[in-house]
């Protein structure tokens, strides 16, 4: 039995999670929650829990025995990312990826309906530069953080045709060599996602795509000033102001959050 608390407390926001676990070698990997927990939370142990077990070496089943929340701290990802950490504890392995990302649509919709009505403060992006230069907006796109007030740092990763959100901070720019750098920074006009910077979230609504509600491909983020389209297409990031652009044409806005309606 192995337990993970997730604590961590600022001036702007607090976080706070304690999931428990047992983990066993199985022919196949399981997930199992007998927790005594709201719906909302018991959906985010089992997501948790999968997330941490796909791509290990050996298949493992893992039962969510115990969830701890407060009505104050604990916010949307939460108990996702103390249950994906718990797993990887119990397992004793290393964090193979730099973030721990969700994806499911409910999930994505929670935390949307939970930034209605804050402002973004400020928005940092991680860009490829080569030779001391950089592609347009969305090619040169590697990696975004959206920084609402009172809230977490939230950084937009995308996989293939899957947006993720990662409760997390902006890492470092780096060197790749030949290959050129990363650089991280601050949004810059004319760049698409530094025209909302200082704008109201006033609604919101996820995008699926070919995957259907299995997944989130993108988001529209509706600001006092304008509708910024966000999302990712074969691992490229779509990035527009308004309405969805033609060449995602796969993609389906879900209802808003906030209105129900576009």
């Amino acid at each position: 039995m192995t337990t993970f608390r997730l604590l961590r407390q600022t001036n702007r926001f607090s976080r706070f999670a304690q999931v428990t676990v047992e983990v066993a070698a199985s022919s196949r990997s399981e997930v199992e929650v007998t927790a005594v927990a709201v719906d909302e939370h018991r959906r985010e142990a089992e997501l948790g829990a999968r997330w941490a077990l796909r791509g290990l070496p050996a298949a493992a089943r893992a039962v969510v025995t115990a969830v701890v929340i407060t009505e104050v701290d604990t916010s949307v990802g939460d108990v996702y990312e103390a249950t994906a950490r718990a797993v990887w504890q119990a397992l004793r392995v290393e964090h193979r990826v730099p973030y721990i990302g969700f994806s499911d649509p409910e999930m994505v919709t929670s935390w949307l309906k939970s930034m209605v009505g804050r402002r973004l403060d400020a928005v940092t992006e991680a860009r490829h530069w080569y030779e001391g230069r950089r592609g347009p907006d969305a090619e040169s796109l590697l990696h975004a953080w959206l920084f609402f007030d009172c809230a977490m740092p939230v950084g937009l990763h995308g996989r293939g045709d899957q947006l993720l959100l990662a409760k997390d901070y902006p890492y470092r720019s780096y060197d790749m060599d030949e290959y050129g750098e990363t650089r991280v920074g601050p949004a810059r006009r004319p760049d698409v996602l530094s025209g909302f910077i200082g704008a109201r979230l006033t609604d919101g609504a996820v995008i699926v795509g070919h995957d259907g509600d299995a997944v989130a491909a993108g988001l529209v983020l509706r600001f006092e000033n304008g509708d910024l389209v966000i999302g990712t297409l074969g691992d490229e990031w779509v990035l527009a102001v308004g309405s969805v652009p033609a060449a995602a044409h796969d993609w389906t806005v879900q209802r808003f959050v906030h209105d129900g309606c576009r």
